[in-house]
């Protein structure tokens, strides 16, 4: 059955979008990219298809503009946005596009993320591998991504003088507790921290021998 589109109007309160009326009457609201892209157009006739077609077209404009929209405030991974999709009732065709879309042009880039992520965890109250591989695992980066991320951004030796220096400024705190008390205090913080055993060990010795428990 074939429809007539009778008018499109501006619309008052939001003029870069469109009302579309069909055989007299509003059918629906469309922003301009998807007028120009279906180069939809007054007295054109329209059938049930290309009236479903038109429907996707303004879904998968919003679920984008969306993504852009949020993706403008801070970087996401792919997981994210797709929860976020998922959460405002997106159908998984709308879903899986504009994730294509995003990751084409560069928007959603899982690599980057991680990379990103590790860099200000390295910045701003430091953590170990262990602490950051969990982070970054719940966020839906894949395991390989973030093994790969954090082999480039970490070595062993960087790691050891990250949880000495997090070590030396914590240790401080432990000045009215005996020696036992402020191993297992200064063990517990650093294993909290991300930074596995052997580093700990080897940094909490260190720390507690240069710095004269005796007097902690």
């Amino acid at each position: 059955m074939e429809r007539i589109i009778t008018d499109i109007q501006v619309q008052k309160k939001h003029p870069s979008r469109r009302s579309i009326f069909l055989d007299g009457n509003f059918f629906c609201g469309v922003g301009e990219d998807v007028l120009v892209k279906l180069q939809l157009k007054k007295g054109m006739e329209i059938d049930d298809k290309e009236l479903k077609k038109l429907l996707y077209e303004e879904e998968l404009s919003k679920a984008k503009n969306y993504t852009y929209r949020i993706l403008g405030r801070r970087m996401y991974t792919t997981k994210e946005i797709r929860d976020k999709l998922q959460e405002r009732g997106y159908v998984d065709d709308i879903v899986v596009e504009v994730i294509s879309t995003l990751e084409r042009y560069g928007y959603l880039d899982d690599k980057l993320y991680a990379e990103e992520w590790i860099q200000s965890r390295m910045r701003s109250k430091p953590k170990g591998k262990i602490v950051i591989r969990q982070e970054l695992t719940r966020k839906g980066v894949d395991k390989n991504i973030i093994e790969e991320s954090l082999n480039e951004a970490f070595d062993e030796s960087w790691e050891t003088d990250m949880a000495m220096e997090l070590a030396r400024s914590k240790v401080k705190s432990y000045a009215k507790d005996d020696l036992f008390a402020a191993k297992r205090k200064l063990y517990s913080f650093l294993l909290r921290r991300g930074f596995n055993y052997d580093t700990v060990k080897q940094v909490v010795d260190q720390v507690l021998e240069d710095g004269n428990v005796e007097e902690l």
